[in-house]
C-alpha cells in the first residue's frame, strides 16, 4: 500500500506521522535514531508491504527532524492561513496555491491509496492537491483522512474538513466539529516514551536525588518565558516545597541568563537546570509531577505515562487551543491550570503545594492515565490497513 504523509510546522503536527511511519514500516522514524549510513534515505521499508512518502513545507521543522530518518521526503511551499491583515492572507493564498501546483506532479507519480494529513498549514496544499485530483479521476479511490491533535480543531483542519474521508484524534468533545466523520483513535506518542526505567534508575541517570519527590518543568524545544521566570523567583527566594527537587527544562532561549546572571544551581541544590533534555522519556519517569504548556502532544506523552501536571496555557496558541485542551485535563482532575497572565512565583509555589499532597497527587495519576489511548497507532493502523477509512458501521435492522 502507498501511504502519503503530510504535516508539520510544529511538533503536535509532526510526531504523529513519524510515530505512523516508524510502526508501518518496522524501522525507527525517531530522529537520531535510524539515520541511513550511506546519508541517502530509502526507498523501500523494511516492511515491503507499504511504501511510505513524506511531504512537508519548506523551511519547516520537518526538513532537519525527517532527514534524519529513513523516510523519503519531498517539500512544497505552504504558509499559514492568516487573517492578520489582507497583505499576509493574499501571500497566504499565493504560497499555498503554488505549494498545490507543487504537489500535483509528486502525486501523479506516488500515486498514493492513503494522504493521511497530520494537521497545519503544511499539509494544506497536498490535501488540496490530492481532493482536485482525486475529484478528476486520477486519484480514484484514495482516501484522505485528517489528524486532530487538539479539542477543537485549528484552521488548516476546518478549511480540509470537506475533503476528509474521515478525522482521527484524542478528544470525544472534537467530534462535535466533524460530525460522523470523526473517530477516537488517540495520538500516537513515541515509543520510548513508553518504554521507561524505573522512577530511582531515571532520577539517578539525570543526576538528581532518588529518594526526593520530582517535579519536571519545561516549555518546549524553545523553553517558556513566563513559565522560567516564574521558577527562577521562586528558586531565588529558595521556596521549593520541603522534601522535594525540580529538573527544569529552560529550553535554550532562557538558560544563559537563568544559569549565568541568576546562578540558580549555585543557590539551591534541589534544583537542576538544563536548556534541553533529548531523553523526555528519563524525565517522565523520574517525576512525580509536571508543570508546562497544554499543547496536544504534550497532554497525549503525560496521559501516556499517568503523569500529573500543571498547565500553564499558551496564551498566544492559534485559537487559544491550549486553554481548551487544558480544560479537558481540569474537568477530568488529571491536572491543575494556572492562567499565564496569573502566573508567578506564589501561584507557581501553591499550586505545587496542592498537587504534591498526597492524596491529590495519587488521584491526579489515575485520572491522567485514563485519558490514555494505549492502542492509538494500533487503532490507526488497523483503519489504514483493512481499508476501514470512510466505512460506517452498518445499522442493524430488526
Amino acid at each position: 500500500m502507498r501511504i502519503l504523509l503530510t504535516g508539520g510546522g510544529t511538533g503536535g503536527h509532526l510526531y504523529p506521522a513519524l510515530s505512523l511511519a516508524q510502526a508501518l514500516s518496522g524501522a525507527p522514524a525517531d530522529p537520531g535514531v535510524c539515520a541511513p549510513e550511506d546519508g541517502e534515505p530509502r526507498l523501500a521499508f523494511p516492511n515491503d508491504d507499504h511504501e511510505l512518502l513524506f511531504v512537508g513545507t519548506r523551511g519547516g521543522m520537518e526538513t532537519q527532524i525527517v532527514a534524519r530518518t529513513h523516510i523519503p521526503a519531498q517539500y512544497v511551499r505552504s504558509r499559514p492561513l492568516s487573517r492578520s491583515s489582507f497583505t499576509d492572507a493574499a501571500s497566504g493564498v499565493a504560497a499555498n496555491a503554488l505549494g498545490v501546483t507543487e504537489a500535483l506532479p509528486i502525486l501523479r507519480k506516488f500515486k498514493p491509496q492513503v494522504v493521511i494529513a497530520t494537521g497545519g498549514y503544511a499539509s494544506v496544499p497536498v490535501v488540496m492537491a490530492a481532493a482536485t485530483m482525486r475529484a478528476s479521476g486520477m486519484l480514484r479511490g484514495t482516501k484522505i483522512v485528517l489528524i486532530e491533535p487538539n479539542v477543537e480543531p485549528g484552521r488548516a483542519n476546518r478549511f480540509m474538513a470537506g475533503a476528509a474521508d474521515e478525522v482521527w484524534g484524542a478528544f470525544e468533545e472534537t467530534r462535535a466539529f466533524f460530525g460522523p466523520k470523526f473517530v477516537v483513535t488517540g495520538i500516537p506518542v513515541r515509543p520510548d516514551i513508553l518504554a521507561r526505567p524505573t522512577q530511582v534508575e531515571a532520577r539517578r541517570s539525570l543526576g538528581l536525588d532518588p529518594k526526593l519527590a520530582t517535579a519536571i518543568v519545561f516549555g518546549g524545544s524553545q523553553g517558556a518565558r513566563s513559565i522560567n521566570v516564574a521558577l527562577s523567583q521562586m528558586v531565588a527566594h529558595r521556596r521549593l516545597p520541603a522534601g522535594f527537587q525540580v529538573l527544569h527544562i529552560a529550553g535554550e532561549r532562557d538558560y544563559e541568563w537563568m544559569a549565568v546572571e541568576r546562578k540558580l544551581e549555585a543557590n539551591e541544590n534541589r534544583y537542576r537546570l538544563v536548556p534541553y533534555l533529548d531523553k523526555m522519556a528519563l524525565a517522565y519517569a523520574a517525576a512525580d509531577i509536571a508543570v508546562c504548556r497544554a499543547g496536544a502532544s504534550t497532554l497525549a506523552e503525560l496521559a501516556a505515562v499517568g503523569l500529573p501536571s500543571i498547565l500553564i496555557p499558551y496564551p498566544h496558541a492559534a485559537g487559544d487551543h491550549q486553554r481548551k485542551n487544558a480544560a479537558v485535563f481540569v474537568r477530568h482532575e488529571a491536572a491543575i491550570e494556572i492562567d499565564d497572565k496569573k502566573l508567578d512565583a506564589d501561584s507557581l509555589y501553591w499550586a505545587l503545594i496542592e498537587a504534591l499532597k498526597p492524596e491529590r497527587l495519587s488521584a491526579m495519576r489515575l485520572h491522567a492515565a485514563a485519558l490514555a489511548h494505549p492502542r492509538a497507532l494500533a487503532t490507526m493502523i488497523e483503519r489504514i490497513v483493512k481499508s476501514d477509512i470512510g466505512r460506517r458501521p452498518a445499522k442493524v435492522t430488526t
